[in-house]
């Protein structure tokens, strides 16, 4: 079995530490733990990219009564769907597979030292009775950023990760 990765460093030099949490040694940092709470009371998930000067592209993932909506805008993939509706089993499961992605602990802000990415990223988390969790990056990406674009694909929606740059191109011809 593989060690799981820490989502501050990167490092994969953690061990069990107690009942659904981690302990990092390489930055020195316990992460994990039982998101059933937050699994019940999660409201909203926002992510943004964006290009400096470009566009951005916004997924909003709102719980309803019926399960949840998922609205974009998909410009360059689905101009003409302005949301997605999914059942209440599929929001739990994207919620579980989500939490699990260690999505809470990841670190406020993940920046390179030296970029002129204009590359950039927010994500934040809404859960009932709590702060908002924010997370974002420029030119630099959480460990679990690739596992985040797979679980979307995996339900169908377009990856605005890393290779968005190139979508923005096509934005900008599309638009012009």
């Amino acid at each position: 079995m593989s060690p799981t990765i820490c989502p501050k460093c990167g490092g994969t030099n953690t061990n069990p530490s107690a009942l659904f949490r981690f302990y990092c040694q390489d930055c020195q940092t316990d992460f994990g733990g039982d998101h059933q709470k937050d699994l019940a009371n999660t409201r909203q998930i926002l992510l943004n990219t964006y290009q400096k000067g470009a566009v951005s592209q916004d997924l909003t993932f709102s719980k309803t009564a019926a399960g949840a909506t998922i609205e974009g805008p998909f410009l360059c993939y689905y101009p003409d769907l302005p949301e997605i509706y999914i059942t209440p089993q599929q929001w739990q499961q994207l919620l579980d597979d989500f939490f699990k992605l260690h999505v809470l602990d990841w670190k406020p802000e993940y920046c390179a030292v030296a970029t002129r990415d204009d590359f950039g990223w927010e994500l934040k988390i809404i859960i009932e009775g709590q702060e908002p969790v924010i997370s974002q990056g420029r030119g630099l990406y959480p460990p679990y950023w690739n596992a985040l674009m797979s679980l979307f694909t995996s339900i169908g929606l377009p990856n605005i990760g890393k290779a968005l740059k190139q979508n923005f191109l096509q934005l900008q011809i599309h638009s012009s």
